[in-house]
């Protein structure tokens, strides 16, 4: 009987190594499907949809109406070039790109970041610039009769501070879908 018993726990062992094996290879499995789907789960900044758009122009008026900062912008623009207000426009872009690439786009793998930070943060530029023209609009700092160097300059003084309002709200605004 104790050669039987030793065939036996011989058995038991050999079955025991093939199920740790097969557990084993499970496991790899398991982890490597594991890391694919983490590695194809969409960051929320990889999107831009309707909402991204109604969040920047929330942010650009709450970052150029909320301390009324366009009523010393208007009379900044009075006494700058237009070279100064182009060089505004510029910074203001960098600021947005800046703004975004160092607030979580760093994170974003599965997208070209160096392709998609322009778009996105020329989206949400385009809509603050909308945002402030509109404002100084409504608020009767331009109409139809205003000269378009003089629209130009007072956009580009006011741009800065919609730029960061949108591109905080942007990145705060909570989930991108």
């Amino acid at each position: 009987m104790p050669e039987n018993e030793l065939k036996q726990e011989k058995k038991i062992l050999a079955e025991e190594k093939r199920i740790e094996k097969m557990v084993k290879g499970e496991m790899g499995e398991l982890k490597s499907i594991e890391k694919e789907m983490k590695s194809t789960q969409s960051h929320p900044l990889a999107k831009i949809t309707y909402k991204d758009l109604v969040r920047g122009s929330i942010g650009a008026i709450f970052g150029i109406v909320g301390h009324f900062a366009f009523f010393y912008g208007v009379e900044i623009a009075e006494h700058i070039s237009v070279l100064r207000a182009t060089f505004l426009y510029i910074l203001s872009l960098a600021v947005c790109i800046l703004f975004m690439y160092y607030s979580g786009f760093r994170k974003v793998k599965e997208i070209k970041v160096i392709r998609f930070i322009p778009v996105r943060a020329t989206v949400i530029y385009l809509t603050a610039l909308v945002v402030v023209a509109a404002t100084l609009l409504v608020f009767g700092f331009i109409d139809i009769h205003t000269p378009l160097a003089e629209i130009y300059k007072k956009v580009a003084t006011n741009s800065l501070l919609a730029v960061l309002g949108a591109s905080t709200a942007d990145i705060l605004g909570g989930k991108h879908e």
